[in-house]
């Protein structure tokens, strides 16, 4: 179930996309952020929840304390990411980072 913007607990995510370039080398940033719809299921599967990260590849989404499934999408076979199970303890923020990877050899 989500909360009101009052809540005190929920995910703060980071969403990042690599990598950005087929040739890399040392010391160089070969990802950036990225803009994704991940959506949210319970325990039990059920969908309770979709965000939106923002430019900066962000998001926050107030939640009840329990066990999440982050489902990440894509409108095709790349970018992907995989789901990830998070926990959401009460009165805190868990922090995810979600990678999609571009499909970029």
């Amino acid at each position: 179930m989500v909360l009101p913007a009052h809540a005190t607990s929920g995910i703060d995510g980071e969403v990042i996309l690599r990598p950005v370039s087929p040739v890399e080398w040392p010391g160089m940033v070969n990802q950036r952020p990225y803009q994704a719809l991940i959506g949210v299921a319970d325990g039990a599967g059920r969908h309770v929840a979709e965000v939106r990260s923002d430019p900066d590849g962000r998001f926050r989404i107030f939640l009840e304390p329990g066990t999440y499934v982050l489902q990440p999408e894509s409108e095709a076979i790349y970018p992907q990411a995989p789901a990830q199970t998070v926990t959401v303890e009460k009165d805190q923020f868990t922090s995810v980072r979600i990678i999609y990877d571009s499909g970029i050899r």
